[in-house]
């Protein structure tokens, strides 16, 4: 009887430091999701990313799984005093290339950038394509300083804006923003009639346009090139480009205008392995 007593008393002391231990391990999952959740939300979905790519997309010479890189041109505000620094790095790669023979019509590829490096974190992230641009309308569209101060230019889109720091940028008789020394700060959250992204309830704080105009939808300066697929309908995030005349070339240099939509970190990161078959 002696000795069941103690057994029994063994397990009871022993007891706790099991619960106490599955409820550490409890506290310890909850804070690695809190934050895997937070770190997914610190670019907010509706946040506009100018970038200029770094690699080129060819639908005769990318293959699927071929990463892709670009560069954040212009400081993003996030909100909270957060900022997404000029020159950040954002990554993605190719999902599938075909080039127009006997199997197809015409030339495609589709891609998708799904990662952003924030500091010393790489934050998973569901982009699509507002604006994609070759690098002569990217050149086209750089201002020019001259010696009589500020002047006007034209933005890739067809905005005009009178380009110097501080300065209003006009849709119209509408004031939608300002220029800064990096490029356009504007309230996307309007709705300035685009169809190419919709509006955001969090328009208190300027979206980074860098030379693109607010209302810049499709691509420019591209001959026969046509955005099949934006990556705002599912298959979200991955957009495919097409070309019924050539190949499909949108070379190092050009530009894009990115939409972040946001996602989990599970989905992001099962996004990241190419597996689709088709390329719509």
């Amino acid at each position: 009887m002696k000795n069941n007593l103690m057994v029994l008393g063994l397990a009871l002391c022993i007891l706790p430091m099991s619960l106490a231990a599955e409820t550490g391990q409890d506290v310890k999952r909850d804070y690695l999701q809190e934050q895997n959740a937070r770190s997914t939300e610190r670019i907010p979905a509706g946040t506009i990313i100018p970038v200029k790519l770094n690699s080129t997309l060819r639908s005769d010479k990318s293959g699927s799984g071929d990463a892709i890189t670009a560069t954040v041109m212009q400081d993003v505000p996030l909100g909270g005093g957060e900022m997404l620094r000029k020159g950040t790095k954002v990554t993605g790669h190719v999902v599938q290339a075909i080039t127009m023979g006997k199997k197809s019509e015409e030339s495609k590829i589709s891609f998708q950038f799904d990662q952003v490096r924030l500091g010393n974190q790489t934050i998973p992230v569901t982009t699509n394509l507002c604006a994609v641009a070759s690098g002569k309308e990217v050149f086209a569209a750089t201002p020019q300083q001259t010696t009589e101060g500020p002047d006007s230019q034209v933005e890739i889109g067809g905005d005009q804006i009178s380009y110097g720091d501080g300065r209003p940028v006009m849709v119209g008789s509408q004031v939608v923003g300002k220029y800064t020394s990096q490029g356009v700060l504007a309230y996307a959250g309007q709705d300035v009639g685009t169809p190419c992204r919709g509006t955001t309830d969090d328009s208190d704080h300027p979206q980074a346009f860098w030379l693109f105009s607010v209302n810049a939808c499709g691509p420019y300066g591209f001959e026969g090139l046509t955005v099949f697929h934006s990556g705002r309908t599912e298959p979200l995030g991955e957009v495919t480009l097409t070309s019924n005349g050539k190949a499909v070339n949108v070379g190092k240099g050009s530009a894009m205008l990115l939409r972040v939509e946001g996602s989990s970190t599970q989905e992001a990161q099962a996004r990241t392995t190419p597996s689709r078959g088709t390329g719509q």
